[in-house]
C-alpha cells in the first residue's frame, strides 16, 4: 500500500511539474501575442500619424495653390482691366485725332475753294 502511496504522490508531483510547464509555455505564448499586438498597435498609430502628417501637408499645399491661383486670377482681371481701358483711350485719341485732321483738311479745303472764287 505504501508503494501506491508513493506511486501516487509521484504522479501527482510529477502532474503538477507537468502542468507547471505547460503553463509556463502558455504564458510565455501569451506574453509574447501581447508583445506582439502592442507592437502591431504602435506600429499602425505610426502609420496613422505619418498618414495624417501628409495628409496636412498636402492640405496645406493645395491652400497656397488655391490662394496663389486667386491672386494670379485678380491679377489678371485687373490687367485686362487695364489693358481695355488703354485700348478705348488709344481708339478715342485715334479718332479725335483723325477727326482733327479731317477737319483741318476741309478748312484748306474751302479756304482754296473761297479763295479761287
Amino acid at each position: 500500500m505504501a508503494y501506491i502511496a508513493v506511486a501516487g504522490i509521484a504522479v501527482s508531483i510529477g502532474t503538477s511539474l507537468l502542468g507547471a510547464e505547460a503553463s509556463k509555455k502558455e504564458a510565455k505564448k501569451q506574453r509574447d501575442l501581447m508583445f506582439n499586438l502592442k507592437m502591431a498597435e504602435i506600429a499602425s498609430n505610426e502609420a496613422i500619424k505619418y498618414e495624417e502628417i501628409k495628409t496636412i501637408a498636402e492640405t496645406e499645399r493645395i491652400r497656397i495653390l488655391t490662394d496663389s491661383l486667386g491672386k494670379y486670377r485678380e491679377a489678371l482681371q485687373k490687367e485686362s482691366t487695364i489693358r481695355l481701358r488703354d485700348t478705348w483711350i488709344y481708339i478715342a485719341g485715334l479718332g479725335c485725332g483723325t477727326s482733327a485732321i479731317y477737319a483741318v483738311s476741309l478748312m484748306f479745303s474751302k479756304s482754296k475753294s473761297n479763295g479761287n472764287a
